[in-house]
């Protein structure tokens, strides 16, 4: 997450933001039976609900940033192989 979140250390990102990325990036690595984009949209309806107004788009930003990541390094399949 640290290295996901350019300019934005974790010591510096809101105790709901980290808590959700954290949710999430588990729910995409570890649980096959969601899709990693529901895992994103979900984590950023609850930093919409509960966090402040940027947080729908930092955790965003974020998480999609890990997901490609994780398909570049082969640890997650393309889309189209989904």
């Amino acid at each position: 997450i640290g290295q996901a979140s350019k300019n934005w250390r974790l010591e510096r990102m809101a105790l709901l933001d980290k808590c959700v990325l954290r949710l999430a990036v588990f729910e995409i690595l570890y649980l096959e039976d969601i899709p990693p984009k529901v895992s994103i949209d979900e984590a950023m309806e609850i930093g919409k609900k509960f966090g402040s107004e940027y947080s729908s788009s930092f955790v965003n930003g974020v998480l999609d940033n890990i997901y490609n990541t994780l398909i570049q390094e082969g640890r997650l399949p393309k889309e189209s192989e989904c």
